[in-house]
């Protein structure tokens, strides 16, 4: 089994990017396979849940968490109207100063001018029961920004979050680390910044440990065959 470090069983975290119907495969899936897949976890007896309810479920051997990085516009237009189909929600961490803007991060054309949710959107999914979490202010590297400039490392984290509270006027409890990156410093930082628990993208490894802020996931991309998918959803239902 997957573990926390107090010997509680990990649900299983999955994680997508993008959901749209000319989505290139490498950074999402079409409508059409993220409702396959979907219904295929719900036919499984699990349930798809956030990751803040998810840590909190009473067994987590049911319970599925989904996770999207970034806040791409159409999360909201494909991805939660399918969710909410199957009755499902998801975590979607929001790069907290790129609100309504195009993505800048990235000069990869797959990634590169692609619309975000605006500040309407994301309160909307926070009021119809997904949440909201962090993905810093401008999708930072904490792995190297936290030893070149910690201060402005510091600020990325603190600063998303009491953002994103007065933009839906509710606590954000969950962070997500752009590209992964993290030092242990960073980590503290997200600690003290009043989160609860913390998504990276390692991969989860079956009988490995795992702290509560170092989350590890599956990602899930257009790459990945139905067969696979399919395997790690039976795995984690058993247990194993």
């Amino acid at each position: 089994m997957i573990r926390l470090d107090d010997g509680n069983v990990l649900p299983s975290i999955l994680y997508y990017h993008r959901v749209s119907p000319d989505v290139s495969f490498d950074v999402g899936v079409t409508p059409e396979v993220f409702r396959s897949q979907m219904m295929f976890l719900k036919s499984q007896g699990l349930s798809g849940t956030t990751l803040a309810e998810g840590m909190k479920a009473n067994s987590h051997k049911e319970t599925c968490i989904l996770t999207f990085d970034d806040g791409y516009l159409d999360n909201y237009e494909h991805a939660a109207p399918i969710l909410e189909e199957v009755g499902f929600r998801a975590t979607i961490f929001c790069v907290s100063d790129r609100l309504g803007r195009l993505t800048d991060w990235s000069e990869d054309p797959d990634w590169k001018g692609i619309p975000l949710m605006a500040e309407e959107e994301v309160r909307d999914l926070s009021s119809r029961g997904f949440e909201i979490g962090s993905h810093t202010r401008t999708h930072c590297d904490l792995g190297a920004l936290s030893r070149t400039d910690p201060l402005q490392a510091r600020r990325e984290i603190f600063d998303s979050r009491m953002e994103l509270e007065d933009l839906l006027g509710k606590p954000v409890t969950s962070f997500c680390y752009p590209y992964g990156g993290w030092t242990e410093t960073s980590v503290q930082w997200v600690r003290e910044a009043g989160y609860r628990q913390a998504r990276s993208v390692q991969h989860a490894r079956w009988g490995k440990t795992y702290d509560m802020y170092l989350l590890p996931c599956r990602p899930v991309s257009g790459k990945m065959p139905f067969w696979r998918f399919g395997w790690y959803a039976r795995l984690w239902r058993l247990g194993l």
